[in-house]
């Protein structure tokens, strides 16, 4: 998948992206320039998110089933911390990572069993979610949504929810808790879940225009012809703008407008004839394939501009997933109910290490990307990594394992290993975070009431 495509929103001025956003989004999506600082009017040059002169970014990743803290947790605090056994894939971009010990999931605990419906559907909220695996489900906003809800129509898209487990929510995933919980940790509001996309290819053609399959000869002749009259009015909008560019923005855009022929050859490579797919390979068989695909689209998305909020789900809450392709066929539940049996454990290991592995491969494609004041993606973003437990055979939701990668515009030291009290509540660092976006909050969830401390 070609990387340097830039469908995103106009940022020529206010009336050309709005009347440009109206057209596409009736036709085939969104289609129009990467980000150019310099192309933007001098009166918004001081309005992207967090005041500074490129927007800020917030991922939050879940992955399931918890980790095994021995194997996890440095011994060494601040830069230059040591990698325990998990966290050994870190080694490439550790000075993009800190690494948070102490911190609780308050929200989550409950002398009920459930621990990861209550945790999943908490990870974000920081609410104790509703006992109930009926239609009276009840959460809080998450921190995600209370970003998008700032944002507002900044974006394309607000916020995108990612995942590689779907399932819809309703129903008793957990000892009495509703799917929703489990399987969602982005919502809109307390009885308002926001289901993860799971298929790469669909989220493709959300965010870059509309698929061809299923359609009628002449409907796809008329799409393809719609799409190729929309490259032609980007191309000749960008060589309007080139003039008034500088130097990094000009390299930019003529890589832009290079990616914009290579998609041209490919739309009318569709035009010779539509492909039929075969049956489609088994889920497991593709797994890691899906996660970097959508790695890459998460960076796609945030490098044009088309959404600055993204949580993706590793598998959803308790996940009974095998792992074949680390030649691991057990489901990681049953692995994770270890009770110290060192085979179990050492498979949990290289589970966890994959895990960590995929989430340096992102971290590591945000350092890639130079933004238009010349620092990277990652300088100017916020990643975070947890699960709903803190280890999957005590269910504790104390001393959780996160990880915090990237600067936040400024607002974060990363590449540390930062120790705090076994009390700290979680819902502090979703604080700091959202302030790094430029959302300034008094408390939030059960526990918050402040930005974490020792972030800066």
């Amino acid at each position: 998948m070609s990387r340097r495509p830039s469908l995103v929103r106009a940022v020529h001025g206010p009336s050309t992206a709005r009347s440009r956003r109206t057209f596409l989004r009736g036709s085939l999506g969104a289609l129009a320039l990467p980000f150019l600082h310099s192309a933007l009017p001098r009166s918004a040059w001081a309005s992207t998110t967090g005041g500074g002169s490129c927007p800020r970014r917030l991922l939050y990743w879940y992955v399931p089933n918890g980790m095994q803290m021995d194997y996890w947790t440095p011994s060494a605090e601040g830069a230059g911390y040591d990698l325990p056994p998990i966290l050994e894939p870190l080694a490439a971009v550790q000075s993009h990572v800190s690494v948070l010990t102490g911190l609780s999931q308050n929200a989550g605990f409950d002398d009920r069993p459930g621990d990861h419906a209550r945790g999943t559907g908490c990870f974000l909220t920081a609410r104790t979610v509703h006992f109930t695996a009926g239609d009276d489900i009840e959460n809080g906003i998450s921190c995600d949504q209370v970003a998008a809800q700032e944002l507002g129509d900044a974006t394309l898209f607000p916020s995108l929810q990612l995942g590689i487990e779907g399932g819809g929510i309703t129903g008793d995933c957990d000892s009495g808790y509703s799917c929703a919980y489990s399987r969602n940790i982005s919502w809109a509001g307390p009885a308002t879940p926001l289901p993860s996309m799971i298929d790469p290819v669909l989220v493709f053609e959300r965010l870059f225009g509309a698929s061809a399959d299923g359609l009628s000869p002449e409907e796809t002749a008329r799409r393809l012809t719609l799409r190729a009259s929309v490259l032609d009015y980007v191309l000749e909008d960008a060589q309007r703008l080139q003039g008034r560019l500088g130097r990094a923005d000009s390299l930019k855009l003529d890589e832009y407008l290079t990616g914009v022929r290579e998609l041209e050859q490919r739309v009318q490579a569709l035009g010779e004839g539509v492909c039929t797919p075969g049956d489609a390979p088994p889920f497991d068989a593709v797994l890691p394939d899906t996660v970097r695909l959508m790695s890459d689209l998460t960076v796609t998305a945030f490098e044009c501009d088309l959404t600055r909020i993204v949580t993706f789900m590793m598998g959803n809450a308790g996940s009974y997933r095998g792992h074949p392709h680390l030649g691991i066929s057990e489901a990681h539940h049953e692995l994770s109910h270890h009770g110290g049996d060192a085979d179990k454990i050492d498979k949990l290991v290289t589970i966890a290490q994959w895990e960590i592995e995929e989430f340096a491969y992102m971290v590591q494609r945000l350092a890639e990307v130079e933004e238009a004041d010349g620092s990277r993606l990652i300088d100017n973003t916020l990643a975070m990594l947890s699960s709903e437990i803190e280890d999957g055979d005590s269910h504790y939701h104390r001393n959780m394992p996160v990880l915090l990668a990237g600067a936040g515009g400024g607002t974060v030291t990363p590449g540390r290993h930062i120790r705090y009290g076994a009390e700290e509540p979680i819902a502090d660092l979703f604080i700091a975070m959202l302030s790094s976006f430029g959302v300034e909050l008094d408390a939030f969830g059960d526990d918050g009431t402040k930005p974490l401390d020792g972030l800066a």
